[in-house]
This record gives structure tokens, C-alpha cells and sequence, in this order.
């Protein structure tokens, strides 16, 4: 069976569509090389990889979305459904875990090495009267 695309050579929104489909396809080619460098996953820290494998999960998720979708097959009725609901509450949870460490508060070394010092004191001789008096310690 043979298809006819003379009608369509004059349907400017159809043959926009296509072209604009051609270009996302082209970034996803590109991005896909990019993220598929070995070297690149090894170099990232535990909060980034988490972010990767999550980031790769859901993406690879959506294009299996967009070829149901251009098969004509309703890809809220499949499996692939309910794992991109799955994939979303994890990044969530990993969001907030993200953000519960930044948020954390940090012990300023320095600030506790003073608190530490101007709470100590240590009695010091008074040379004249021979008697103890407290001494604290100078803080820089």
C-alpha cells in the first residue's frame, strides 16, 4: 500500500509540526551522548547521582510516554503510568532530603572555640598580694 503525501506538501501546520518533532529528536540524540559519558557518572557525588539516576529514569519514562502516544496507544491506561507517579514522589522525597541537609544548621568552629574560651577562666596570682583572683581568658 502506497501513501500519498502530495496533499500534504501544502499543509504548512503539518509540516511545521514534523520539522519541530525532527528538532526534538535531534536534542534527545545529543543529550542522550552527552549523559551516556562513563567518565561522567563516577566523577558525581551520592546527592548528584541520586539526581542522575533519577533524572535518566524519568526521562527515558517520558520518550516511552511520547512512542505510546505516536503508536496511538493511551499511556494513561499502561504500566508506564504509575511508574512516572513512582519516579515523581521519589525525586520528591529526594528534594526534600536535599533540602533538609542545606537547611541543616552548621557548627562554626571558630565561634564555638570563642564561646568555649570566654567560658573558661583560670585563676591567676596577684604578685603584690600573694592572693588567687580570677582571670578569663582574652578573646581574639
Amino acid at each position: 500500500m502506497d501513501i500519498n503525501f502530495d496533499d500534504l506538501a501544502n499543509d504548512h501546520e503539518i509540516i511545521a509540526r514534523l520539522q519541530q518533532m525532527h528538532n526534538s529528536i535531534v536534542k534527545i540524540e545529543d543529550t542522550l551522548k552527552l549523559v551516556n559519558n562513563p567518565g561522567l557518572y563516577d566523577k558525581l557525588s551520592n546527592a548528584d547521582k541520586i539526581k542522575y539516576n533519577l533524572l535518566m529514569s524519568f526521562g527515558l519514562n517520558s520518550l516511552f510516554w511520547m512512542y505510546l502516544r505516536l503508536e496511538g496507544i493511551d499511556p494513561t491506561k499502561h504500566k508506564i503510568k504509575s511508574e512516572n507517579d513512582r519516579l515523581k514522589k521519589a525525586m520528591g522525597r529526594a528534594k526534600e532530603i536535599n533540602d533538609s541537609n542545606t537547611k541543616m544548621p552548621r557548627l562554626n568552629k571558630e565561634v564555638a572555640k570563642r564561646f568555649v574560651r570566654s567560658g573558661l577562666w583560670e585563676p591567676r596570682e596577684n604578685a603584690e598580694s600573694g592572693e588567687q583572683e580570677e582571670k578569663t581568658w582574652d578573646c581574639p
